[in-house]
């Protein structure tokens, strides 16, 4: 005789299992798939191959920078087969283009005069954040570093408004640079954030400021082995718009940015050579160039 609801106790467990627990997988697809990663998630903590943040900090002078990035070269000459994250975050007073610059420049000091192999390293723009942020991470193989809680867009952007992306310096290729340094950072490298805007807003042009350099005294100026030498008064002629044919050469074979849509303004002259990379939706007025340097007619004679 069979009593109703009766189970034999060796098929307790496997009825347990079928009735109640396999219906509650394909109700809770989410909690399926993390007990499907439990497993590699264990393997991962028992090897301990977990991406962790060495630094933070925000907004320092150039030679604290370098301090914490010789701390961090060491770690990563601690650990060979991790790769280094440079995030920068930026505010929402900042330019956009402000954190790939920064992280750019962190980058540069470890590839170059510490040596760092430049496949270690990658560079992250972490978008708006509270405040400016620099993040140092190491991370190994089949880990990523996490973003910032405070990660997020906090005011509107107006597509009908032209808008500045970013302002940087520029220098004119000369014979001073150290024979074992890395070509690093190019062009490219600089115009990341401009050609993302760019692909988002199709519709709109990219305009480009290029401004010489003119001072009526010498500028000092130290060069990568940090030995001093003045810069010239005045640039030759058609710096400023080489320049510029060389950074519209870079959006174009690099970044796939039509020809089309791209601007280019001889700004004059400031104190030091410069950069300025607007975004423009059409129709809208192109940016207006503000030089803050004026040599005479007699100086521009005898260039």
């Amino acid at each position: 005789m069979t009593v109703l609801g009766y189970r034999p106790k060796s098929l307790s467990y496997k009825f347990d299992f079928l009735i109640y627990i396999v219906p509650r997988f394909f109700a809770s697809p989410v909690l399926f798939f993390l007990l499907l990663l439990a497993p590699f998630n264990a393997l991962t903590q028992t090897s301990n191959q977990v991406a962790r943040k060495v630094d933070e900090f925000g907004d320092a002078l150039m030679t604290d920078i370098k301090a914490r990035a010789d701390n961090f070269a060491v770690e990563l000459q601690n650990e060979p087969a991790a790769k280094g994250f440079i995030i920068v975050y930026h505010s929402r007073r900042d330019l956009p283009g402000i954190s790939n610059r920064y992280a750019i420049r962190v980058k540069d000091y470890l590839v170059n005069p510490r040596g760092v192999e430049k496949e270690r390293v990658v560079t992250v723009d972490g978008g708006e954040a509270d405040c400016l942020a620099y993040e140092f991470w190491i991370v190994p193989p089949g880990t990523a570093p996490k973003p910032r809680y405070d990660a997020y867009q906090r005011n509107y952007t107006d597509p009908d408004a032209a808008r500045k992306i970013d302002e940087y310096g520029y220098a004119v290729k000369n014979k001073r640079r150290r024979r074992d340094s890395v070509d690093y950072p190019t062009r490219a490298d600089l115009l990341e954030t401009f050609a993302t805007e760019l692909r988002r807003e199709k519709r709109s042009f990219a305009y480009i400021v290029a401004y010489a350099h003119f001072s009526r005294t010498p500028l000092a100026v130290a060069d990568e082995d940090y030995d001093v030498y003045y810069e010239r008064r005045i640039d030759p002629p058609g710096t400023a718009v080489n320049e510029l044919r060389l950074e519209k050469n870079a959006l174009v074979k690099i970044y796939g940015v039509a020809p089309s849509r791209i601007r280019l303004i001889d700004g004059g002259y400031r104190k030091w050579r410069g950069l300025e990379l607007w975004i423009v939706p059409r129709g809208e007025h192109p940016p207006i160039p503000t030089p803050n340097s004026f040599p005479r007619e007699r100086v521009l004679s005898h260039r």
